[in-house]
C-alpha cells in the first residue's frame, strides 16, 4: 500500500494536543463571557464597585465616574473611604469593613467626597462577597445617588416644623400711594440678589411683603425659609441658624439641618432680626458675605447660596450706637430698605383690607350675608389702629364669632375714643349725633375746617390741626386732599 504524502500543516495541526483546543476554546468563552458581565454592570443604573480585604477599589463600573467624579482609572487601586468619604467619616467607615469581613450585609446613608471636593449624599448596599474555598475577600458595593431625596426630607422637615393657618401665605391688598410706592419697590428689588431690610411697626404685614419679594425674583421655585428671632430661645440661636450634630449638646439626640441650609437657593426671612444676641451676630456676618458656615458640633465648613431679608420694628441703627448691634451687620442687611407705613397713614385700603378680613372669616365660620356698613368703615377710618393690620384683623374675626342675625357689632367707639385727644372728644360731643352717613361724613369734613382755621392752617407740629384732632399729619393731609380741603 503506498504511504500518503505527508501535509506540514496537516501534521501541525493533528500533533496539537486535545487538552490545548478544549482550553483555547474556554478562554475564548471566558473572555466574551467577561465583555457580557462588564456590558450588564455599566448598564447599571447604579454606581457598583468591588473591594478588597483593605477596601482597596478592584473594579468600578462606568456609573461610579458620574456619581464621584473621578475616571475608572483614578478609582483602581485607590484606598475606598480615604478617596471618597470626609476624612471625619473614617473612623466609620473602618468600621463598618470589619463588619463586613465577619459576613454583615448592610444598607446605610453617607456622605460622598467628590473629586471637585463637594459633597453627595449617596445610599450604599455592601455585601461581603466569598471566594472558592468559602472565605469572606472583599466587598461589593452598590451606590445610589439620592440629593434630591436629601433637600425634600430637608423641606418637609421645616414645613413640619412651621403652624401655618393658611396653605398658601396672604397677598397683599391696597390701593394708596403708600401701599403702591411699597409695590414698586418690591417690583424694583425682587429680581436683584440684594438683601433688604423691611421697617415698621408690629402688625403691619411686613412678612407678606417678604413673600412678595422673594416671589418677584429668581429664587421664586425654591424655599422662603421663616425665623422669627423673638421666639427663639437665645442658648439655641446657633442651632436653629446652623444646625447641629448629634451629641453637641444636651438633648441633641440626632443631626439637625439649620435653616439656613433649609433655605439653600432660596429667601430666608429673618423676623424681629434686632433680636439676635450681638455674640451671633458675627457668625451671621460671615454666612452674609461668604456664604459658609458649620454646624455646632461639627468641623465640616458647609456652602450656600441664601438670600437675606429681614424685619425690624426697631431703630436698628440707634441699636448699634447703643452697642446692641453691630453696625457692619446693619449695613449688610440693609441694602435695599423698604418701610412699610402704619395702617393710619394708609387710611384709603382699610376699607379694601376690613371686606377681604370679613369674607375670609365668615368662610371659615360657614357664615353668608355679613356685610359691613358704610359708618362701620368710616369709623375704622377714624380710629388710630395701634395694632395695626393686625388688630383691624383680628376685630373683624371677633365680630364674626359673635355675629348674631347677621349682624356684626365692634367695641370700635369706645376704643376710637381712647385714642383721640380730649380736645376732639370735646369738640365731637358739642355737636349734635348724625343721623346719616352724608351728616356723619359732613362732620368729619365740619371739623377739619375748624381745625385748620383755629391752627392758621398748620397741618404739623405741637400747635399744628393733626395734633389737635388727635391724628397723624400724614393722616390729616390724606382727608384733605380726599375733602379738597386747601
Amino acid at each position: 500500500m503506498a504511504k500518503r504524502p505527508s501535509n506540514p500543516e496537516s501534521d501541525v495541526q493533528l500533533s496539537i494536543p486535545e487538552n490545548l483546543v478544549n482550553a483555547s476554546g474556554l478562554a475564548k468563552r471566558l473572555s466574551e463571557r467577561e465583555e457580557f458581565y462588564r456590558a450588564v454592570l455599566d448598564s447599571l443604573a447604579e454606581g457598583l464597585i468591588i473591594t478588597d480585604s483593605e477596601s482597596r477599589i478592584l473594579y468600578a463600573n462606568k456609573n461610579m465616574e458620574e456619581v464621584t467624579g473621578y475616571t475608572r482609572d483614578e478609582l483602581i487601586g485607590s484606598t475606598s473611604y480615604q478617596i471618597l468619604a470626609p476624612k471625619k467619616n473614617w473612623p466609620i467607615m473602618q468600621r463598618r469593613l470589619r463588619e463586613r469581613l465577619s459576613g454583615k450585609t448592610e444598607s446605610y446613608e453617607h456622605e460622598l467626597l467628590r473629586k471637585d471636593l463637594s459633597i453627595s449624599w449617596i445610599r450604599v448596599k455592601a455585601t461581603p462577597y466569598r471566594n472558592g474555598k468559602g472565605d469572606i475577600i472583599g466587598t461589593v458595593g452598590t451606590i445610589t445617588c439620592i440629593d434630591r431625596q436629601k433637600d425634600l426630607e430637608h423641606q418637609n422637615e421645616y414645613l413640619l416644623s412651621e403652624i401655618r393657618d393658611e396653605r398658601n401665605p396672604e397677598t397683599m391688598i391696597g390701593q394708596s400711594p403708600a401701599f403702591r410706592k411699597i409695590q414698586e419697590q418690591v417690583q424694583m428689588v425682587g429680581p436683584t440678589c440684594a438683601n433688604v431690610l423691611i421697617l415698621g411697626e408690629s402688625g403691619t404685614g411686613k412678612e407678606l411683603v417678604a413673600h412678595a419679594i422673594h416671589e418677584h425674583s429668581s429664587r421664586k421655585g425654591k424655599p422662603l425659609v421663616k425665623v422669627n428671632c423673638a421666639s427663639i430661645p437665645k442658648d439655641l440661636f446657633e442651632s436653629e441658624f446652623f444646625g447641629h450634630v448629634r451629641g453637641a449638646f444636651t438633648g441633641a439626640i440626632k443631626d439637625r439641618v439649620g435653616r439656613f441650609e433649609l433655605a439653600n437657593q432660596g429667601t430666608l426671612f429673618l423676623d424681629e432680626v434686632g433680636e439676635i444676641p450681638i455674640e451671633l451676630q458675627s457668625k451671621l456676618l460671615r454666612v452674609l458675605q461668604e456664604g459658609q458656615f458649620e454646624r455646632l458640633g461639627e468641623d465640616r465648613t458647609r456652602t450656600v447660596s441664601v438670600r437675606i431679608v429681614a424685619a425690624t420694628n426697631r431703630d436698628l441703627q440707634e441699636e448699634a450706637k447703643a452697642g446692641r448691634f453691630r453696625m457692619d451687620l446693619y449695613y449688610r442687611l440693609s441694602v435695599f430698605p423698604i418701610e412699610v407705613p402704619p395702617l393710619r397713614d394708609r387710611t384709603e385700603d382699610i376699607p379694601l383690607l376690613a371686606t377681604h378680613f370679613l369674607q375670609k372669616a365668615a368662610r371659615r365660620a360657614g357664615l353668608q350675608g355679613l356685610q359691613l356698613s358704610e359708618v362701620q368703615l368710616l369709623q375704622f377710618q377714624n380710629y388710630d389702629w395701634p395694632g395695626n393690620i393686625r388688630e383691624l384683623q383680628n376685630m373683624i374675626e371677633r365680630a364674626v364669632i359673635l355675629a348674631r342675625n347677621g349682624e356684626l357689632r365692634f367695641d370700635l367707639g369706645q376704643s376710637a375714643e381712647r385714642t383721640k385727644k380730649p380736645e376732639v372728644r370735646r369738640a365731637r360731643n358739642s355737636s349734635p349725633p348724625p343721623v346719616s352717613i352724608q351728616e356723619l361724613k359732613d362732620q368729619e369734613k365740619t371739623l377739619i375746617q375748624q381745625a385748620l382755621q383755629q391752627t392758621g392752617g398748620r397741618i404739623y407740629g405741637a400747635d399744628g390741626a393733626a395734633a389737635l384732632l388727635g391724628l397723624r399729619p400724614t393722616t390729616l393731609a390724606s382727608k384733605i386732599a380726599r375733602w379738597g380741603l386747601k
